[in-house]
């Protein structure tokens, strides 16, 4: 026979009522409690996602060799994957020689620019570009208190020591006598080099001895179009070459 049921009385139904209640209560608190940790993880997550979309990478500069570009982004990334790598030559080691100090100058100055050497790394990297006699006179010369603040303070130092005796007046015979023989290009590259040996020329005196260099026909028709500056002057000779 099956056990016959025992009416409850009041008092425990009114605690069982209690007991259902507090664990429901208990229930929703916990579910509150998770929807909150919730709300905090994707807080944290957002502020992580935003931290490495803005954050700005740290720039680096190149000493010398390969340039890398930078890195693509947006929607020009597979046109600008396709771009070479640019590669810098760096000027020919000095070793002293007087008539390879302003070529040396101005390599190296080139090559600053182009690399976007930061100006408190230039000496350093200049000293690099020394023959090893003239690195050590170099240090020598740091070793006496007697060293340079920066690269324009080591060139004048070069120029005044390796300074191409007479070099204004050898250049300025070169210039008087100079012909073109073979192309304008040619001849407008002999020009300018010897030009940049005579500072303070006059533009116009060299402007007239470049036009004497030339060949008759092309002499004829850069003259008349009576160019002010040595670089028209030139680009005339070379579309009259034409």
């Amino acid at each position: 026979m099956e056990p016959v049921p025992v009416p409850l009385t009041s008092e425990q139904v009114e605690n069982a009522l209690q007991n259902l209640q507090q664990g429901f209560m208990t229930l929703q608190q916990g579910f509150a409690a998770l929807q909150e940790s919730n709300q905090q993880i994707q807080q944290i997550l957002s502020g992580v996602v935003a931290a490495q979309s803005i954050a700005a990478p740290q720039p680096v500069f190149p000493a010398e060799g390969a340039l890398p570009l930078a890195a693509p982004q947006g929607p020009e990334v597979e046109e600008r994957e396709q771009v070479p790598r640019i590669t810098l030559v760096k000027p020919e080691t000095f070793t002293g020689r007087r008539d390879q100090t302003e070529r040396f100058i101005m390599d190296t100055d080139d090559y600053f620019i182009n690399a976007q050497v930061p100006h408190h790394r230039q000496l350093g990297i200049a000293k690099t570009f020394l023959s090893a006699p003239l690195r050590n006179w170099f240090d020598l010369r740091v070793k006496r208190r007697q060293g340079f603040t920066d690269w324009p303070a080591l060139y004048e130092v070069l120029r005044g020591r390796y300074k191409e005796k007479h070099e204004r007046r050898k250049a300025r015979r070169k210039v008087l006598t100079l012909m073109c023989k073979k192309s304008v290009t040619d001849y407008n590259e002999d020009f300018s080099a010897l030009a940049l040996k005579i500072p303070g020329a006059n533009e116009l005196d060299l402007v007239d001895d470049y036009i004497e260099g030339l060949p008759p026909v092309i002499r004829y028709e850069t003259d008349r179009a009576e160019p002010i500056t040595l670089e028209e002057t030139m680009e005339k000779a070379l579309d009259n070459e034409l």
